[in-house]
């Protein structure tokens, strides 16, 4: 089922989502904030994990060797810095000034490359029309070396929806539909706006309501967010899944 997780802002990594305290079977999402914290240092055990950066400026190295240089003014002023990192990796992040990380993280076996992904490295995409034009920026594809993980981003046009025209994908009937259980994180701008999602299918039908940092996750069902006029919602979204290709099946009443 469904459930809403709610992040209040505070020093430090919070771990908010786990295959524990939720009815997913592969994801974890954790945050990490930095507002005097100088470093953290950590290491991804057995599993594929993904650092996006949501505002702040950092430096990121694995063991002795620094990876790369990170800085975002915030998710609505600029497209995202990521880092991959393969199981069983050693990572130490030096902040330079107040900072905001997402965490995705989920079991494998394979151990690939670290990564730095810059701005330039991401597939960007316009997408919808007229009520549900939205902004999506691909930061972990399908051609990415992943084991699990498709991780990206939407914005969504004030006032539009996204997730629309409403999709699934959580049963194996390839090449029709894929499972994968997904996540969302949200943030909305203005932040005095709202928004909603509604996660249904023939079992279950859920509506929530979405303010900034809530998390909610997908395990499966159609799930359309929408956001109030002349306000914008954004919102990082993780897919897990043992195919590892998104093939989302379009709920037969919105069908053109």
């Amino acid at each position: 089922m469904a459930k809403k997780y709610r992040i209040i802002e505070k020093e430090g990594y919070q771990e908010i989502v786990t295959c524990e305290n939720s009815d997913l079977q592969l994801l974890n999402f954790s945050i990490l904030n930095s507002i005097k914290l100088k470093n953290f240092k950590g290491v991804t055990a057995d599993k594929e994990t993904v650092f996006i950066l949501t505002k702040g400026k950092l430096k990121f190295f694995t063991k002795d060797m620094l990876l790369g240089k990170m800085e975002r003014k915030s998710v609505f002023e600029g497209p995202p810095y990521a880092v991959y990192l393969p199981p069983f990796t050693e990572y130490f992040i030096e902040f330079e000034e107040e900072t905001e990380i997402c965490i995705v993280s989920c079991k494998s076996e394979v151990r690939n490359k670290a990564k730095l992904i810059t701005p330039n490295d991401l597939k960007f995409r316009r997408v919808g029309e007229e009520t549900f034009y939205r902004n999506i920026n691909d930061i972990i594809g399908e051609s990415f070396p992943a084991e699990k993980l498709l991780i990206g981003e939407t914005i969504n046009d004030k006032g539009n929806w996204s997730s629309y025209p409403p999709h699934k994908h959580d049963k194996d009937n390839f090449p029709d539909e894929t499972k994968m259980e997904e996540l969302y994180f949200f943030k909305i701008f203005p932040e005095t706006g709202f928004g909603v999602i509604r996660v249904f299918d023939e079992e279950q039908d859920n509506l929530f309501l979405l303010q900034n940092n809530d998390v909610i996750t997908i395990p499966k069902g159609y799930h359309p967010v929408g956001v109030v006029p002349k306000h914008q919602i954004y919102y990082l979204w993780a897919l897990a899944g043992e195919k590892r290709v998104l093939k989302p099946y379009t709920h037969p009443d919105f069908r053109d």
